[in-house]
């Protein structure tokens, strides 16, 4: 019989007395739980309170298969867990697990294993707060030694991504001759990475099979040299219309390169070239001025699925 199985983000405050009714099974010997607590130190530095970011539609789609994989791997009757959102105090406890097996070794097995697999897998970031006024993001890495889902020995991204933009529709594409269209550009906090397909939402989801340009990185300080040399300080990087604003890496260095950000996998396919309508976009002469250096961004094929959120260190 399969067991009873429950994953959720939660951004209330956890009861473990509460939670542990779930585990409640007449065929249990042995029933372990876990509470992970926030600490008021890490790493010799005094932490004054967590905040933990999550996409929770793939959060508790990747937590509930994290639950019943390892349910049926240690035969387990139960298996329960919940991880907070939210900002989180000193004490508070910030993960509970909990299983129910008819062995002690299983039900030890397991939630160390769940627990493991939910640190590295879960698509949920967490800032930590320090005592003087520093801020640390802390991310999944995809990595668990306990259960075997190892790294894929890509390399990270130290970078930083800043903004996300994403249109419903082209604006220039197919337009050679004709006005542009007028399908608008959004801002958003986090968007989904689907692999082979691109970013849920924008106009290249789903474009071609194996497309090139799923989605598009531009770097933060080609935006600044724009507004400086052609003197528009109010300039929006939106008007580029590239999907990831970033900072700290070079792009054209990731052409035909596999790379890792923000947990998600990246190939790097080719320069994403300006062409006239950089003029017409932006302004005139912008198309030339973006040509040396990988100017007009990264162009890159999704590996992975994942979650991106701006503001987050890679």
């Amino acid at each position: 019989m399969p067991a009873i199985v429950s994953f959720a983000i939660s951004s209330a405050r956890l009861e473990p007395a509460v939670l542990a009714r779930a585990l409640d099974e007449p065929g249990a010997g042995a029933v372990v739980t876990f509470e992970g607590r926030v600490r008021n130190h890490n790493a010799g530095q005094a932490v004054a309170r967590l905040e933990y970011q999550a996409y929770p539609a793939l959060a508790n789609k990747t937590g509930r298969a994290i639950l019943e994989q390892e349910a049926q791997r240690h035969g387990l009757l139960n298996a329960h867990a919940v991880h907070r959102s939210g900002e989180l105090g000193i004490g508070e406890v910030a993960v509970w697990v909990g299983v129910a097996a008819a062995h002690r070794d299983a039900a030890f097995n397991a939630s160390r294993a769940i627990l493991e697999r939910l640190k590295h897998e879960l698509p949920i970031w967490k800032k930590e707060c320090y005592a003087d006024g520093r801020v640390e993001w802390v991310g999944p890495d995809n990595r668990s030694p306990e259960t075997g889902l190892a790294h894929s020995g890509v390399p990270e991204w130290p970078g930083q991504l800043h903004a996300i933009y994403l249109s419903e529709g082209h604006d220039f594409r197919g337009r050679h001759g004709q006005q542009r269209m007028d399908h608008g550009i959004i801002q958003v906090g986090q968007v989904e990475c689907v692999a082979g397909m691109g970013l849920r939402g924008d106009r290249y989801f789903g474009y071609q099979p194996d497309y090139k340009g799923q989605v598009t990185f531009f770097d933060a300080a080609v935006v600044e040299s724009v507004r400086s040399h052609f003197k528009v300080p109010a300039l929006p990087a939106a008007a580029f219309r590239r999907n990831l604003l970033v900072s700290g890496v070079r792009l054209g260095e990731w052409i035909g390169k596999g790379f890792r950000f923000q947990g998600v996998e990246f190939e790097g396919s080719e320069e994403c070239r300006p062409c006239y309508w950089m003029d017409s976009a932006v302004g005139a002469g912008v198309e030339e001025f973006l040509k040396p250096n990988c100017g007009g961004g990264l162009r890159a094929r999704i590996l992975s699925d994942g979650v991106l959120r701006a503001g987050v260190p890679g």
